[in-house]
């Protein structure tokens, strides 16, 4: 299965990315954008600064609290929707909820051939930093993981998932900004038999 994404890098402050340039199959922005509205490379949005965050993403179900802390807030993620993308009806975003509840948009990734709810790993995206602090990995899993691991460091690290709340065989999943770059995703079932892998390349930027 061979599926490519968007990622959009929607926050001020990111380093080590290369800024409106595709590569491999992903396109990366510096600025804040409509995700419902079309690929990154056309939708209008205006820039944003340290003092203007981009604006709260619209939401498909609940947001995810992952319990990791940002300087400002905590990191979340949230299933939004994506639109005129056959195959593809939703993304998921990082953002970070702030001491007033608002939740900037910071880095959106989502599938762009196939099906976003084939069997696998989907829009897995790597730690970077963003307006200077590290990101968690992220992505999201369709069927059903009770585990899902990975190597960092010479080490086994598990991630911490959560089903979505409008449809539990779609989990998020996330590793601790502290973990660093990962690699060898694998996802297990309850009984510790391996899963498909789907598209587990993870992508930075």
């Amino acid at each position: 299965m061979n599926l490519s994404r968007n990622r959009w890098i929607l926050a001020a402050g990111v380093t080590g990315v290369a800024v409106s340039v595709a590569i491999a199959g992903a396109v990366a922005a510096n600025a804040a954008q409509d995700p419902a509205a079309a690929p990154a490379s056309h939708a209008p949005g205006r820039p944003s600064t340290p003092d203007a965050p981009p604006p709260a993403p619209r939401t498909l179900g609940d947001v995810i609290d992952t319990g990791i802390a940002a300087k400002q807030g905590s990191w979340v993620l949230c299933f939004v929707p994506v639109k005129d993308m056959p195959g593809t009806s939703f993304g998921l975003m990082a953002g970070r909820r702030q001491a007033s509840g608002a939740v900037t948009a910071d880095v959106m990734t989502n599938e762009t051939t196939g099906s976003d709810r084939a069997p696998g790993f989907h829009a897995v995206e790597g730690t970077m930093e963003v307006s200077g602090e590290p990101t968690p990995t992220f992505g999201y899993y369709v069927g059903p993981a009770a585990k899902i691991t990975a190597r960092a460091g010479g080490r086994t690290v598990t991630a911490t998932p959560a089903a979505w709340s409008e449809d539990e065989s779609v989990k998020a999943f996330w590793f601790s900004a502290a973990t660093g770059p990962v690699s060898d995703l694998t996802a297990l079932d309850a009984a510790g038999k391996k899963l498909p892998v789907g598209n587990a390349e993870i992508g930075v930027g």
